[in-house]
């Protein structure tokens, strides 16, 4: 079987239903019978989150849009939001030397011009795309102004990418290009009836010429998923495929080349990505539930808002991804790689990352309660205003790491080693130290009250004030400060 190798859409346009569309769509929901939401989405091959921020009237991406109407027996275009623009479009002057022209839009209540309501967000505003506008009239009957005219009105209309390109007969077929966000804007203002004439000439239709390439792009990509879920994709060549949206939960994507792939807002719970390759990866807000990372290729992935709860990452490479605000609760992060990825504000409770390496990873404001981190490499890792409390961290490298400001309450840090470590006004009441070295470690305003420090290594630690050091070695800490060390504060 041959591989298919799509390019990743990074450049999206994204659409919201309507009001009066999300009541049709509900309709035709029950209309066919489906019994839910989630058999809706499942029937589709999309993620029940796309389904549902459809019908949340949240934006979603046109290829996904169109799908879902498509499936309700809907016109997308009529199911589109409706977004007021600045000022309606009455009369535009075009020079002195030029007659005037208007646009004029003739709704059902009498001299109102009803502006354009559907949402898009563009992101490329460097696309072209082409459409066809048909006049009603006879071409002999228009001047040599009739192109420039045309192009100073739609440009009026709908965005000042839009040109021109030619004009030909049949009754009067007018060809233009222009930003996508523009040519819909014109396309949806047209279906709509907002705009019925320009220059005195009757629009009989638009029709986007470069539309069904995108469809066919479309198509291509709903087929690929379709096969990833029947027959699965082990070991095929999947780099750069855009599966954004898809439902593929369950589905063996095991030592797959997914480099670049785009599986934003897609549904992988209990997917087998044994060995696969994620590097550079879109998993933004996917649905890891479950899946199988063994041994998985990470590096510079966006894993941001994903949630991987009971997801095995073992041995996976998370090297430099980008887990912000990642649900990684209860997940089996075991000898993982993670240096310098960014977990910042990740929840990471009861999270097992047990001889894993986190050295340089971000995990300021993460909440690590309850965490087992015992054995793993964390030299120069921030935790700066994260929630550690009854981590485990025994036996964990943590020299020169950031813990300013972190709740260490209960921790185990039983033969950490924290050399250098940055531990200012952290709470570490009722932590175990025993046998940890704290050599060097900033511990202004730390709290060490009810802490064992039964065989903890001090040396050069000059926020210690004289009466805290003794009452330290009383509870067994065994300091080994040069003579002449004076020491300052420490609460």
């Amino acid at each position: 079987m041959t591989d298919l190798s799509l390019t990743t859409k990074k450049n999206k346009l994204t659409y919201t239903a309507s009001i009066k569309g999300v009541e049709k769509a509900e309709k035709a929901l029950r209309r066919l019978g489906f019994e839910s939401k989630a058999n809706f989405a499942e029937s589709q091959l999309l993620s029940r989150s796309t389904v549902t921020k459809f019908f949340g009237r949240q934006p979603i991406q046109l290829d996904s849009f169109k799908r879902i109407c498509n499936a309700l027996k809907l016109k997308w275009e009529e199911i589109t939001e409706i977004l007021e623009v600045s000022a309606p479009f009455k009369e535009v002057s075009i020079s002195s030397e030029q007659e005037k022209c208007s646009i004029s839009g003739r709704l059902e209540e009498v001299g109102q011009v009803m502006t354009t309501k559907r949402q898009v967000t563009v992101i490329d505003k460097h696309a072209q795309t082409k459409a066809c506008i048909k006049l009603e009239g006879d071409i002999n009957s228009v001047d040599n102004n009739f192109k420039l005219i045309l192009e100073t009105i739609l440009r009026e209309s709908s965005g000042d990418t839009i040109i021109v390109t030619d004009i030909k007969s049949g009754s009067i077929k007018v060809f233009i290009e222009g930003s996508q966000e523009d040519i819909q804007k014109l396309v949806s203002r047209i279906k709509s009836k907002d705009i019925t004439e320009v220059n005195s000439f009757r629009i009989i239709d638009i029709q986007v010429l470069s539309e069904h390439l995108n469809d066919a792009v479309h198509n291509d990509k709903w087929r690929l998923v379709e096969e990833i879920k029947v027959q699965g994709a082990e070991g095929r060549n999947l780099k750069g495929a855009d599966l954004s949206d898809a439902d593929l939960s369950s589905a063996s994507l095991r030592n797959a080349d997914l480099i670049d792939a785009d599986f934003s807002d897609a549904d992988l719970s209990y997917a087998d990505l044994i060995g696969a390759d994620l590097r550079n990866a879109n998993l933004q807000n996917a649905n890891l539930i479950g899946a199988n990372l063994i041994g998985t290729i990470l590096i510079r992935a966006n894993l941001t808002g994903a949630n991987l709860i009971r997801a095995n990452p073992n041995y996976a490479n998370l090297s430099y991804a980008n887990l912000i605000r990642t649900n990684l609760i209860g997940t089996n992060l075991r000898r993982a790689n993670l240096t310098c990825a960014n977990l910042r504000d990740a929840n990471l409770i009861r999270t097992s990352i047990n001889d894993a390496d986190l050295s340089n990873a971000d995990l300021s404001g993460s909440n690590l309660s309850g965490a087992s981190l015992s054995n793993s490499n964390l030299t120069r890792a921030s935790f700066s205003n994260s929630n550690l409390s009854g981590a485990d961290l025994r036996d964990a490298k943590l020299q020169n790491a950031n813990f300013s400001g972190t709740n260490l309450i209960g921790a185990d840090l039983r033969d950490a080693n924290l050399q250098n470590a940055d531990l200012s006004d952290t709470d570490f009441n009722g932590a175990n130290f025993s046998g940890a070295n704290l050599s060097g470690a900033n511990l202004q305003n730390a709290n060490l009250q009810n802490a064992n420090v039964t065989k903890t290594q001090f040396r050069n630690n000059e926020e210690i004030s004289q009466s805290i050091k003794q009452d330290l070695i009383k509870r067994g800490a065994i300091f080994e400060d040069s003579p002449g060390d004076r020491s300052q504060v420490l609460v």
